[in-house]
């Protein structure tokens, strides 16, 4: 029981694909895992037993006390109710029968509802199958949910749903998410945006308006690139942050995305962005080729290096601007402490010792002076400019009266 779910395959009924009902994510990882255990010729249901410590994992349940967190989720998805319609008959049924817990020996044992035999067991056709590697990484409901809907037409290519419809199928509560920007941003871009990036499969959309509502939604279905690289939610975080990088008109080339994944898992975000930058200003055409070869190739390198030296150059000097407006702003408290102590009276700085003179408001330094064997006198005005470096040096002042 202590194994891997990798190679695990995920086989259901396209009549259970489409039904309808409601659930976390972490419910469809539960249900999931459980029909990977199911093998093709098996024609009952068996008690699919895990070691606890292993599907807490599997599933994702978070807490600190696992054991009550997983009691929880078993004993919600035993009252989810599931509508299936098929023909004229429309029938409602429960997923599971029960779940036991055998705590002494760390085991969860589960069993599916009869019911539900016709759409998991002996499948000959009319049958979705996938990886189940595929989904367990989702973190979002709605796009493990759409992944099944749309894995089902993968064949095809493109699937048609009204709005309303779609909204049923992914389980949207009425009067949650009513206006369209609301069920665009936070349900379809986040699981297209999952399912491009951790699964096999690679769609998009566009909508159809009847008058000024938007009424259908059309998805685009096709295989991933087998190159294509996985990626952790940090670094999911670090894709969306480098995408918005890349000028608008190329962010939907595949080619272009999966690149960016690619080096992002090998290189790492600065590799990938210096290039992107590096693309942006140097690309005159083929954006899509030179970001790629950049990428490739490192191009940017040499020129982030030069951009580097550049910027601490420039944080030097900055610095050494700050530094000296600091010191001037500190010099000139000082004069103005020395003005607002000194102002109207007569005083004779130390470093300026044949002149003495009354201090101005304006931070002046009025002296007075006699011509040499003559009586006649010159006034001279000694400007803060003037005599801030003198008493600066020796600000020691002589008060004359």
């Amino acid at each position: 029981m202590n194994r891997k779910k990798d190679n695990y395959l995920v086989s259901k009924s396209n009549n259970l694909i489409e039904a309808r009902y409601r659930l976390s994510v972490q419910e469809q990882r539960l249900i999931a895992i459980m029909v990977s255990d199911i093998k093709p010729d098996d024609r009952d249901f068996k008690k699919y037993s895990y070691k606890i410590v292993d599907f807490i994992e599997w599933i994702g349940v978070e807490g600190k006390d696992y054991y009550k967190e997983l009691r929880k989720i078993t004993a919600k998805l035993l009252t989810r109710l599931i509508t299936i319609k098929q023909d004229n008959i429309l029938f409602q049924t429960s997923w599971l029968a029960g779940a036991k817990y055998h705590f002494g020996q760390g085991i969860i044992e589960l069993s599916f509802h009869p019911d539900l035999k016709p759409y998991l067991l002996q499948l000959k056709n009319c049958f979705t199958q996938y990886a189940l590697k595929n989904v367990l990484e989702l973190k979002s409901k709605y796009a493990f949910r759409l992944y099944e809907l749309l894995k089902q037409y993968q064949s095809i290519g493109r699937r048609k749903f009204s709005v309303s419809e779609l909204r049923d199928l992914l389980g949207v509560e009425q009067g949650e998410l009513k206006l369209w920007v609301h069920f665009k941003t936070r349900v379809l871009e986040i699981a297209k945006r999952e399912i491009n990036q951790k699964t096999d499969l690679e769609i998009n959309y566009k909508t159809e308006k009847v008058g000024r509502r938007i009424e259908y939604i059309i998805f685009s279905i096709q295989a991933q690139d087998k190159e294509k690289i996985k990626v952790t939610d940090e670094q999911n975080k670090r894709y969306d942050e480098l995408l918005k990088l890349v000028p608008v008109q190329y962010r939907e080339l595949k080619t272009l995305k999966n690149a960016i994944v690619k080096y992002l898992k090998r290189k790492g975000y600065e590799y990938v962005e210096r290039n992107i930058k590096y693309a942006n200003e140097k690309a005159k055409k083929n954006y899509r080729s030179y970001l790629i070869n950049a990428l490739k190739e490192d191009w940017s390198l040499a020129w982030w290096e030069d951009q580097k030296i550049e910027k601490e150059k420039i944080e030097i000097q900055e610095k050494k601007v700050k530094e000296k407006e600091e010191k001037e702003k500190e010099e000139l408290q000082q004069y103005l402490n020395l003005i607002k102590k000194y102002v109207g009276k007569k005083v004779r700085l130390a470093t300026i010792g044949a002149f003495t003179g009354v201090m101005q408001a304006d931070g002046s330094l009025q002296v007075i002076r006699k011509r040499y064997r003559s009586e006649k006198t010159y006034v001279h005005y000694f400007t803060w400019v003037d005599i801030k470096d003198y008493w600066l040096k020796c600000p020691q002042v002589e008060l004359l009266d």
